[in-house]
């Protein structure tokens, strides 16, 4: 049928599976020559990361401040069943030869398509945010002295969470069967973006939320943010959970009115570079936290490790992100 390959095709495969072993290389390399510096690679104070308990009761105990993030694992759970639902309920309705009907059985209740399917694509992202949210704040404690006002600060996040989750659900079946029109549908209802289906009021407050919880971070890693520690790992939990949220606001230079090669290329923008790029940096930095705090590494590798990965995120994302463009050709 005339399907075979070019000769540019060759060459492109062949450089790209080049680059990709010389890429390989360069990063055992750099990590070969890490891993031998004596000492501190980054000249941080000799602290372990894991403080003396502060009450004195002993490394089983819990401080209200912990126990008040339960709820945001409660909270991940519900969200995971909300996501697997959608997904069953999206999947019998494409099967099921009509819009609509295989939910009205099952619910009684008409739930379109298109809902179910905004459901199942935005709750997986917030579902495992929370998750992240209540493991960064439970052990946070154990950084440093817990800042007074902690606790209200962390109930208060919660209740914006849920606002945030029980509102954008409300909002996308609202503004998907018409309840609500015009700016309403648009504010309150869905945007219209895929991964960015909440309303624009609903994507502010999700903004103020996060932004709340990188503060709460800040004050508890603030001891650790000093010229003797800048690349700590506790440090490299604020820089990535900041970085996380910085890149939500992409998204806010969307608008009804502009071009859509424009607009998309801010949505993608929200969503490669954050959801692809910040929360690999992210999840480098909890596991290699996470690690430190289980004793099975100590944190000079940790902090090795977590310096290595940003670099490869940032370049890798830069050029990731163009594959995007293709499709609808933007610059």
């Amino acid at each position: 049928a005339g399907n075979l390959p070019t000769y540019a095709t060759y060459i492109w495969s062949f450089l790209s599976i080049l680059v990709l072993f010389a890429g390989t290389m360069l990063v055992l390399y750099v990590y070969g020559e890490m891993k031998s510096l004596p000492g501190e690679p980054f000249n941080g104070r000799d602290w372990s990361l894991t403080t003396v308990d502060l009450e004195n009761k002993g490394d089983a105990y819990v401080r209200p401040t912990q126990r008040a993030t339960y709820k945001f694992f409660a909270f991940a759970v519900i969200l995971f069943l909300v996501q697997v639902l959608a997904g069953i309920l999206g999947a019998e309705d494409f099967v099921g030869g009509g819009p609509g009907e295989s939910i009205l059985g099952a619910l009684g209740i008409v739930i379109p398509f298109s809902v179910v399917r905004s459901y199942h694509a935005i709750v997986q992202i917030y579902w495992f945010f929370m998750a992240w949210v209540g493991y960064t704040l439970f052990f946070l404690p154990r950084i440093s002295k817990v800042p007074n006002g902690q606790r209200f600060l962390i109930n208060l996040l919660f209740v914006l969470c849920v606002a945030v989750g029980a509102g954008a659900l409300f909002g996308i079946y609202a503004g998907h069967t018409g309840m609500l029109t015009d700016d309403m549908a648009y504010w309150f209802g869905s945007q219209g973006w895929e991964f960015l289906e909440l309303g624009r009021f609903w994507h502010i407050l999700m903004l103020s939320s996060f932004c709340l919880w990188v503060y709460i971070i800040f004050r508890a890693v603030k001891p650790w943010i000093t010229s003797q520690n800048l690349w700590s790992v506790p440090a490299w939990l604020f820089y990535g959970s900041g970085i996380m949220v910085l890149f939500l606001f992409f998204g806010m230079f969307m608008t009804p009115s502009q071009n859509f090669a424009i607009a998309d290329y801010w949505r993608w923008m929200n969503i490669h570079m954050w959801v692809e790029v910040t929360f690999e940096v992210f999840t480098t930095c909890i596991v290699g936290y996470m690690l430190v705090q289980m004793g099975l590494v100590n944190r000079a590798m940790a902090e090795r490790v977590i310096f290595l990965a940003v670099m490869m995120f940032l370049v890798t994302a830069l050029i990731g992100i163009s594959h995007n463009f293709y499709w609808i050709a933007k610059p």
